[in-house]
């Protein structure tokens, strides 16, 4: 007798059964699955399915077996110890067909689903540790379900919010140390100013050569304190600005050479000499022309200001796949200097941006003005020379 002969039509019946309920599941998944808010449900339901596909399976093959027992002979075996054949095998039977599919379905189900209860309840200790501790945790992806998809969010959002955080930290603190430095800055005039008004009163008019030398310090005074306030409103005013206005296609080098022109004579009047070699013809640019005419005055000014008279003050441009412009000067006292700290505002360690002719903002002016542009500014120092680089796209 053949296997196929031996196994009854109930057999047949069931591999139609599962045959019929894998479709179904297909069918039933791909539906929910079109949904995102029913995506979890499918989930579970197709756990519930596959693990009704195995118990099937486990009950065709635990019959099939039964039916092959059945046929050996051996069941000879019960029949000799006294007890009906046909009542063993039928209780046996019974026993099997139901007992194995069922701990088949409770073990596959339960596995299958425990194992996304163990991951909600690690995405629930994970987000009570945000809480206690604060943003930036992220927490482990397992699988590609809405469970998954909601921690890559939970992550997401953690980490925004941590650096939200932390540049709101900064933001603070800036704005803390703008008032310190600003209070600092101003009551240094204010005092020298409050200081020889004092003194002009008890001069009085009379000492007309002290008067004069009274009013001359405290008008000087009086114009860096309003050079202060200027700069730190045109400072504030690039902080909160996104783009420049006015933004025309301009040849930078062009203009450079104009301002380049006008110093030149300054600075000889001072006994400081100025040259520059611009390797490049011309180099169009989209810039607010008004702005970028602050940041070569701001740079030339700081090279005036601080610049060793014994040494020329040198202005290069070239292209390197983007413009490049060099503005060099040897420094009277270069000790102490960071060069890549000088664009910091108020940096108190920077000598050239500490004296009181310096409001301390010119270069973060400059550093904040190339940002809007989408261009770079740094700084080099080799011994006493000083060398600031702009970057043009």
């Amino acid at each position: 007798m053949t296997l196929f002969q031996i196994i009854p039509n109930y057999i047949l019946i069931n591999g139609i059964a599962i045959g019929g309920t894998v479709f179904v599941i297909f069918l039933v998944y791909r539906k929910l699955s079109s949904s995102f808010r029913k995506r979890l449900t499918a989930y579970f339901l197709k756990a519930a399915c596959v693990s009704l596909v195995i118990s099937l399976a486990v009950l065709a093959a635990v019959l099939t077996l039964l039916q092959l027992l059945l046929h050996s002979g051996m069941w000879d075996f019960f029949h000799e110890l006294g007890y009906g054949y046909l009542i063993v095998a039928e209780y046996l039977q019974s026993v099997l067909a139901v007992a194995f599919p069922v701990i088949c379905f409770v073990v596959s189900f339960s596995v299958r689903v425990n194992r996304r209860v163990r991951y909600v309840e690690y995405l629930s200790q994970e987000i009570q540790k945000i809480r206690e501790e604060g943003f930036g945790r992220s927490m482990e992806l397992q699988g590609d379900d809405e469970i998954t998809q909601l921690c890559a969010v939970i992550n997401e959002m953690s980490v925004r919010l941590r650096e939200k955080e932390e540049r709101e930290k900064r933001q603070q603190q800036s704005k803390n140390e703008l008032i310190t430095n600003v209070s600092h800055d101003l009551r240094s005039p204010l005092t020298s100013i409050i200081g020889y008004v004092e003194l002009l009163k008890e001069t009085g008019p009379e000492d007309r050569q002290r008067f004069d030398e009274y009013m001359e310090v405290i008008e000087r005074r009086l114009t860096g304190l309003n050079g202060l306030i200027n700069e730190l409103f045109e400072y504030t005013k690039l902080n909160s600005a996104d783009r420049f206005p006015d933004m025309e296609n301009r040849d930078v080098l062009e203009l450079l050479r104009h301002i380049l022109y006008e110093y030149k004579i300054l600075m000889e009047a001072e006994g400081l000499t100025l040259s520059w070699q611009l390797g490049a013809k011309s180099h169009a640019a989209y810039i607010n022309t008004q702005q970028m005419v602050r940041v070569f005055q701001n740079l030339l000014d700081n090279a005036r200001r601080y610049a060793d008279r014994s040494a020329q003050v040198t202005v290069t441009a070239q292209e390197t796949g983007r413009l490049h412009i060099c503005i060099t000067n040897r420094l009277m006292d270069a000790h102490g200097i960071e060069p890549d700290r000088i664009f910091e505002r108020f940096y108190c360690g920077d000598r050239a941006r500490s004296t009181p002719q310096s409001s301390g903002l010119g270069l973060a002016i400059v550093k904040r003005i190339m940002e809007l542009h989408g261009g770079e500014v740094s700084a080099s120092l080799q011994g006493q020379e000083l060398s600031v680089h702009l970057f043009f796209k």
